[in-house]
C-alpha cells in the first residue's frame, strides 16, 4: 500500500514556545506550515519564567504583545543576599530602559505564554498544529525533505513532504540525533530543585538570589498568583528524597505559608552548557534547546530560542517566495551562534561568582560587591546589566557582510522609542513598520535621496517613514513624529540620513543620501523581491 503523502512548505517539530513562535512568524509571512507535537495535549507545566525586553519586542513583532502583557509581572528589583544572609548587591529593574520599548525583565507562567502562542496560530488558515505526532525519520534531496510522521494514538505513519524541517524539539532533540549532530559542552554537577507554587493571593514583590554556599536559592514572584522557588541539591543528597512533600514544605516555608500554597510542579534538573556542533543539516535547522542549552543563572535559555525563531523565520519566508537565494539561510547560524556563545559564557561566569559552594569565596565575594557599590562606574556595570551581552551581529546579512569597526551601526539592534503616528496617537515605533523590512529617512535628507529611499522601500515591500521633529506638528501618512528625540539623536550620532532595518529589527545598513545607490545595489544582491506579511488578525481575536 502506498503511504499517504501530504505537502507543506515548512514542517516544525515541537510546540514549545520556540516552535509555536516560529509557526506564528511563518504564518505572518503567508508560509504553509505544519507544526507537530509529540505530546497528546499541552503539558501545562511551569518551566521557563523570565523574559527580557528583546523577547517582549519579538512577541510584539508576532502581533501578540498585548495578550502576553496581560499576566506578566515586572519585578522592581533583584536582590542578592550572601553567606551571612545580608544583602550584598541590588539590581534595580524598575525604570531600567535599554531603548527597545519594553521593561528589562518580566516574569511569566510558561503554560500561559504557550496558550497565547497556540491561540495566535488560529489567525492563519495556512498554519496547522497537530498533537500526538512526531517525526521519526527523514530523508532529503535538492528540492525538499521527506519526513515520516508517526501518530501516537494509533501508531499509523504518513509521509510529509516539506521544503524545510525545523527542529524545535528540545534538549533531547530526536531530529538532532537523526542528523548525527553532536552536542558539545558540559553538563555540570550542579543539580537544582525547582518548585512552582500557586497562592490564594498575589505573592509579595520578591525576586531574590540567596547566594548561601550551603544551599543557593532563587525565589521570585511570577505572573498572577504564582511563586517560583529554585534551590541547589547538594552532592550528598538524593533528589528523590527532596521531592517528598515534607521536604518541599521545608524549602518553601521561609517564603510562604506551606498550608496556603499549592505545588504546581516540583522537579530536579541539572545545569547544562552545551551547543550543537552545527545548527543545520541541509534542509534541517535546529532552534532553541535543540541547538543550545545554558545554565539558568541569567534566565536567557528561552530568550535565546525566541531570537533564533525571529532570525530564521523571515529568511525562510524570503527564500520560499523566491525573493532571496539559499545562501541567506547560512547567515542564521553565522549570526546567532556568537551571541549564544557569549550568553553561555556570561551565564557560566556569573554562576561561578554568585553560586560558589566555598564559604571563604562567598565571604570574599560579598565584601567585594559591597566595596564595588561605592564606585559609580562599578555601580552602573551591575545596575544597568552591562555584563549581559548586547544584541549585536558581527558578521552576516548586513551592508559589507561584517561590521566595519566597533562603533559601526550595521548589525546593531535598532532602538524602539515611542513615536507620533498619523492621527496623533503615540505608539512604539515597530507598530508602524509592519513585519517586513523598513526604511527610515532623517528630515535633513535631500529630496532626491528621499525618492530613492522610497523606491528602495517599494522594491522590498517595506514601509518608508520620514522622521519629523515634534515642532512640525502631527504626522502625515509616510511620516513619524520623533516625540522623544531619540531617532534624531541616533541618526546624528552615526552621521547618516537613511537607515534600512531588517524584519527582525537589526540594522542592515545606514548611509548618507549620497551613498544610497551603493547600499541599494548591495541589498538587492541578496533580496530580489518584496517581503511583506499577511498581517495578523486584530488582537481582540486572541483571547487572554
Amino acid at each position: 500500500m502506498t503511504p499517504r503523502v501530504e505537502e507543506t512548505d515548512v514542517l516544525i517539530t515541537g510546540c514549545g514556545p520556540v516552535g509555536a513562535l516560529t509557526a506564528n512568524f511563518l504564518g505572518l509571512y503567508g508560509v504553509r506550515t505544519l507544526l507537530v507535537e509529540r505530546m497528546l495535549s499541552p503539558h501545562g507545566l511551569p518551566r521557563a519564567i523570565t523574559c527580557d525586553d528583546e523577547a517582549l519586542r519579538i512577541y510584539q513583532a508576532a502581533g501578540l504583545s498585548e495578550p502576553m502583557d496581560a499576566l506578566m509581572y515586572t519585578v522592581p528589583e533583584v536582590q542578592m543576599t550572601g553567606a551571612n544572609g545580608e544583602l550584598f548587591a541590588r539590581v534595580v529593574i524598575q525604570g531600567l530602559d535599554f531603548g527597545y520599548g519594553f521593561p528589562a525583565l518580566r516574569f511569566f507562567s510558561q503554560p500561559y505564554v504557550e496558550d497565547v502562542l497556540r491561540q495566535g496560530l488560529s489567525r492563519f488558515p495556512h498554519v496547522e498544529l497537530r498533537f500526538g505526532q512526531s517525526v521519526e525519520a527523514y530523508t532529503q534531496d535538492a528540492h525538499g525533505i521527506s519526513a515520516t510522521v508517526r501518530d501516537a494514538r494509533d501508531g499509523s505513519e504518513r509521509t510529509v513532504r516539506a521544503r524545510y524541517l525545523l527542529a524545535c524539539d528540545g534538549g533531547r532533540s530526536t531530529l538532532r540525533r537523526l542528523a548525527g549532530i553532536e552536542m558539545v559542552g558540559a553538563t555540570y554537577d550542579e543539580k537544582m530543585l525547582t518548585i512552582a507554587l500557586l497562592l490564594p493571593e498575589p505573592p509579595p514583590p520578591i525576586c531574590r538570589m540567596v547566594c548561601d554556599p550551603h544551599r543557593h536559592v532563587f525565589v521570585a514572584r511570577c505572573s498572577g498568583n504564582e511563586l517560583r522557588v529554585d534551590c541547589t541539591i547538594r552532592r550528598d543528597e538524593n533528589p528523590d528524597e527532596l521531592l517528598k512533600p515534607e521536604r518541599i514544605r521545608q524549602f518553601i516555608a521561609p517564603f510562604v505559608d506551606p498550608d496556603r500554597a499549592t505545588v504546581l510542579r516540583a522537579a530536579a534538573y541539572v545545569f547544562n552548557r552545551r551547543m550543537a556542533s552545527r545548527w543545520r543539516d541541509g534542509r534541517l535547522f535546529l532552534l532553541g534547546d535543540a541547538a543550545h542549552l545554558m545554565p539558568p543563572v541569567l534566565g536567557q535559555g528561552l530568550c535565546s530560542g525566541l531570537r533564533d525563531a525571529h532570525n530564521l523565520s523571515w529568511k525562510l519566508a524570503a527564500v520560499l517566495r523566491g525573493h532571496a537565494d539559499e545562501p541567506l539561510l547560512n547567515t542564521y547560524e553565522q549570526e546567532r551562534r556568537p551571541h549564544v556563545e557569549a550568553m553561555l559564557d556570561t551565564s557560566v561566569q556569573m554562576g561561578r561568582v554568585v553560586l560558589t559552594g566555598s564559604r571563604p569565596m562567598a565571604v570574599l565575594r560579598d565584601s567585594v560587591f559591597r566595596a564595588l557599590g561605592h564606585i559609580p562606574r562599578a555601580q552602573r556595570f551591575i545596575r544597568d546589566f552591562e555584563f549581559k551581552p548586547r544584541p549585536l551581529i558581527s558578521r552576516g546579512f548586513m551592508l559589507g557582510g561584517s561590521r566595519a569597526h566597533r562603533l559601526a551601526p550595521e548589525g546593531t539592534y535598532f532602538p524602539q522609542p515611542r513615536v507620533g503616528a498619523p492621527g496623533g496617537e503615540v505608539v512604539r515605533l515597530d507598530e508602524l513598520l509592519g513585519p517586513g523590512f523598513a526604511v527610515l529617512v532623517h528630515p535633513d535628507t535631500r529630496e532626491t535621496a528621499r525618492r530613492g529611499a522610497q523606491q528602495l522601500a517599494e522594491s522590498l515591500g517595506a514601509q518608508c517613514l520620514r522622521i519629523i521633529p515634534p515642532r512640525s506638528g502631527q504626522a502625515q501618512p509616510g511620516e513619524v513624529v520623533d516625540t522623544e528625540g531619540k531617532l534624531d539623536a541616533w541618526f546624528r550620532e552615526h552621521r547618516v540620513e537613511i537607515a534600512v532595518l531588517r524584519p527582525d529589527r537589526y540594522l542592515y545598513g545606514a548611509v548618507r543620501g549620497s551613498h544610497l545607490a551603493a547600499l541599494s545595489t548591495a541589498l538587492r544582491g541578496w533580496i530580489h523581491g518584496p517581503l511583506s506579511g499577511v498581517g495578523p488578525a486584530p488582537l481582540e481575536s486572541v483571547s487572554a
